[in-house]
């Protein structure tokens, strides 16, 4: 009975198929084809698009922040964005989790273009975003996601994808509306170091170059004949400059003027030179009443005697203490030292001398 009531129905489809052939041609029917393969998959989904991935730091195995950003297409309300890390980025694709990723702990730190997005759930390779589901404001505006403490894959030889999904419910159920992927890779930085070293340049003698190139090489200065009427002078240069953070200081050591046990007093305060008077001194700026001495020369005003010893004419020397000083970097500066000797009458004859020895010490 089947193959009889197929029999008599022949004609009938024949007929019909030749009345729509008299209708419409054969390239009209397979250009409709066509477009309906076409077209109902392009309404299904679409792409998303201006899709990228900024990762703060590639070292593998770090934790670092991502930043996502894309283009929603398709003019539909939006609840929530999905995003699968996975090997591949093909979405038909089984995913393979990328070694050592971990998005378990991350945190939506900031977004922008289609925002009102929170973590709506997250695991190690899983993070969706949900919000009430709402229109898109403009197609084509490009939209990011900035998230904290991702720790990326490990594996260096390894390219790895974000899968993204768009759905209109809020919890990244029910069919998509847009979808793509994002690539990166981890990979060993180049690491590149250098340094500047500790510097300290320190120069002493009678006369000094401001940059320590050169000095005159003399280290002895024949001050005269002591008389209780006159006051002796000399006169010496340093130049010093350093990289220390902390800068520098200069010390003055060695005892005052001595004839085996007989000595001239060093002056242990800023006092004015006297005649007559047992004193031992110095200061380094320049002193108008003596015509000895000059101010501190060079760019780097930050290094200066100490209050002591930078009183125009007036002098004091103590043993040990500093006579200069910059608290930060200073990059070249030259003192001139002067020297005052006055005796009393009382002082028992013979050859006073001393050394001086300066110490310079960077504070690194």
């Amino acid at each position: 009975m089947k193959r009889l009531d197929v029999k008599r129905r022949t004609p009938r489809i024949h007929r019909a198929v030749f009345r729509v052939r008299t209708l419409f041609s054969e390239e009209f029917l397979a250009l409709i084809l066509v477009l309906l393969v076409f077209t109902v998959p392009a309404a299904a989904t679409t792409r998303f698009e201006n899709r990228g991935l900024f990762m703060t730091s590639t070292e593998p195995g770090v934790t670092t922040s991502y930043t996502v950003s894309l283009s929603y297409m398709t003019p539909e309300p939006v609840g929530s964005l999905d995003m699968l890390f996975c090997i591949s980025p093909i979405p038909y694709d089984p995913c393979e989790v990328p070694p050592g990723l971990d998005a378990s702990q991350a945190t939506l730190i900031d977004q922008s273009g289609e925002t009102g997005f929170s973590i709506h759930s997250k695991s190690v390779n899983h993070i969706v975003l949900s919000r009430p589901s709402s229109m898109i404001m403009s197609s084509n505006s490009a939209s990011s996601y900035v998230f904290d403490n991702i720790k990326n894959p490990t594996d260096i030889d390894k390219s790895f994808s974000i899968r993204l999904k768009s759905h209109s419910s809020m919890d990244a159920t029910g069919s998509q509306i847009d979808f793509g992927s994002v690539k990166g890779q981890v990979s060993r930085g180049i690491g590149l170091e250098t340094q500047v070293p500790p510097m300290l340049i320190f120069c002493a003698a009678q006369q000094v170059e401001s940059d320590c190139s050169a000095t005159n090489e003399i280290y002895y200065s024949d001050m005269g004949t002591l008389d209780e009427n006159e006051t002796l002078t000399t006169q010496s240069q340093l130049a010093i400059g350093t990289n220390a953070t902390g800068g520098f200081v200069i010390t003055a050591n060695g005892g005052t003027l001595a004839a085996g046990t007989n000595t001239i007093d060093n002056v242990t305060s800023p006092t004015e030179s006297i005649p007559g008077k047992n004193q031992f001194g110095i200061n380094l700026v320049e002193n108008s009443t003596l015509g000895v001495g000059r101010n501190p020369e060079g760019e780097w005003a930050n290094a200066v005697p100490t209050d002591d010893y930078g009183q125009s004419n007036k002098y004091m020397y103590v043993p040990g203490d500093v006579i200069a000083h910059s608290p930060h970097v200073s990059l070249m500066r030259k003192f001139t030292v002067s020297y005052i000797v006055n005796t009393a009458p009382s002082l028992r004859a013979g050859i006073y001398t001393t050394t001086i020895n300066y110490i310079a010490s960077g504070r690194f």
